[in-house]
């Protein structure tokens, strides 16, 4: 688009449904521009224009979201709830094709500024960047469900986070491999020597495991990719001796009264930790611990990374850290002077 000059008079230049537009408007250029201003205004007007029987308002909207939400486990279903119902409180009234950048500027300063009603502190950035991301999300389905021609909130900016990781030492791990008891016991043992994540724990099957090949399929994961892990002689013997005892159930933990995934509450984690004396530790965390010591023990990141199943090797690079912090302990107990 733009405007040229032709036979002393100014031209437009424009493209429209894909055809292109030239037509002569004045002697002036300064004219000639604000009428191509204003034909711009109405092309992008006509394009992104919403039908009026399509125009939502955001709690309308997020009610559409609830009823048509059937991938989350009751317990994640809860949390996305939660999360929904802090946005619902700030942009409910409004339209959802009206919401830009500047509005989720305010929301973000109307949140930093906010306690948390159970524990009585101010709320974190990590909290307010889930809240945005899932308003990201709801606008990219609002586009895919034609209530939007395009999301006005993609490059939403996040606040920076600290990745929040608790490495356990040694000490720590038995203590808790002690205190835990069973069911919960070996699916901690499994975290701790395969990083899997507890979700994919839940919902490891028989038929994933290889006793004889030594390793597992990992099928439900986060990045939606196949990945194989390698068991070491610890994961060999328990899972051999799980197959023993319950090898024909479908689920290598299993719930007995329902033959559903066995799932353990966030109160029983709190109970563990609460007897072991370890405080502030998520079961996460035994992700981290398994990456952390794999790479202190002589690991590859590559290799790492494949395990883990990050689908971006930068995931995985802040591992490095724990890795660097091993090898300062490691000097710093071996100096040499001239004195």
């Amino acid at each position: 688009m733009g405007v040229f000059k032709k036979n002393n008079r100014w031209w437009v230049d424009y493209y429209v449904n894909g055809s292109r537009v030239r037509k002569p408007i004045s002697k002036s250029k300064t004219e000639a521009e604000k009428v191509l201003t204003k034909i711009k205004s109405e092309i992008l007007h006509k394009r992104y224009a919403i039908p009026e029987d399509k125009k939502i308002k955001f709690v309308d909207f997020a009610r559409k979201i609830v009823e048509n939400q059937t991938k989350l486990t009751k317990r994640g279903f809860q949390t996305y709830v939660s999360l929904l119902r802090n946005l619902v409180e700030y942009f409910g009234d409004q339209y959802i094709d009206e919401i830009n950048d500047y509005h989720c500027e305010q929301y973000k300063k109307s949140m930093i500024n906010k306690k948390c009603k159970k524990r009585n502190k101010t709320i974190s950035p990590s909290y307010i960047n889930r809240n945005l991301s899932l308003l990201r999300s709801l606008l990219n389905k609002a586009v895919r469900w034609g209530y939007l021609s395009s999301n006005p909130v993609k490059k939403i900016e996040f606040f920076k986070e600290e990745p929040k990781e608790r490495i356990l030492t040694h000490d720590e791990m038995k203590k808790l491999l002690k205190e835990a008891r069973q069911p919960l016991k070996n699916v901690i043992l499994v975290a701790l020597n395969t990083g899997m994540r507890r979700g994919e724990i839940y919902n490891l099957e028989w038929h994933q495991v290889n006793i004889e090949e030594r390793f597992i399929t990992v099928q439900k994961t986060k990045s939606r990719k196949l990945r194989r892990i390698p068991l070491n002689k610890i994961m060999v013997h328990l899972f051999t001796r799980l197959h023993s005892q319950n090898g024909f159930n479908r689920y290598v933990f299993t719930n007995p009264k329902r033959g559903t995934p066995y799932v353990f509450s966030h109160n029983v984690w709190k109970q563990l930790l609460k007897r072991t004396g370890i405080e502030d530790v998520r079961f996460h965390d035994l992700r981290h611990c398994f990456a952390t010591y794999a790479l202190l023990n002589g690991g590859d990141i590559i290799s790492l990374k494949e395990t883990l199943g990050h689908a971006d090797i930068s995931t995985t690079s802040r591992y490095t850290k724990a890795l660097l912090e091993g090898q300062r302990k490691l000097v710093s107990g071996f100096e040499i002077d001239d004195e």
